[in-house]
This record gives structure tokens, C-alpha cells and sequence, in this order.
């Protein structure tokens, strides 16, 4: 059981990061602007548009990434305590 919960731990630091992943886009995000720029005078707008897309881009696929990766980490822990539950409680033959 002690196995099992150092997998836990593991597990709940992923999964806080995915959170904190997710307010840090949101932060990020609430710098966007989504209106489309095109004069001159505008210039700088659009770079500004660029670099926090760019920047979302990333976020997005490091936080679809981490988020995967908790479902699955989660999915096996579960598994393997479902398993280890059903070993202990099975009758031995032998």
C-alpha cells in the first residue's frame, strides 16, 4: 500500500500542475485581444496578437499533453489497486 501512495503523490502534482497550467492560459489569455487588426497605425497590435497566440499554442499542447498523461497515470493506480483489492480478497488454491 505505501507503493500506492507515493503514486498518489506523484499523481496529485500532476494534477495540480494541469490546474495551475490552466489559470496560468487563462492569465495569458485575458491578454488577448480578438479583434482583427489590419491598418498600419495597428502595427504593433498584431504583433502583440502573434505573440500571445504563439504562447497560447504552447500552453495548449503542454497542458493537453500533461492532461493525458494524469487520465492515464490515474486510470493505472486505479488499476492496480482494483487488482492488488481483488488478489487479497481472492481465495488461494494451493
Amino acid at each position: 500500500m505505501t507503493n500506492l501512495i507515493v503514486h498518489l503523490v506523484i499523481w496529485a502534482v500532476l494534477a495540480t500542475s494541469v490546474v495551475f497550467l490552466g489559470l496560468y492560459r487563462r492569465r495569458i489569455y485575458m491578454k488577448s485581444d480578438e479583434v482583427l487588426h489590419v491598418l498600419d497605425a495597428e502595427a504593433p497590435l498584431v504583433s502583440t496578437q502573434e505573440v500571445v497566440g504563439a504562447q497560447l499554442v504552447k500552453i495548449d499542447r503542454w497542458g493537453r499533453l500533461l492532461t493525458i498523461l494524469v487520465v492515464v497515470y490515474g486510470l493505472a493506480i486505479a488499476g492496480l489497486y482494483f487488482y492488488r483489492m481483488f488478489m487479497d480478497t481472492s481465495i488461494k488454491m494451493g
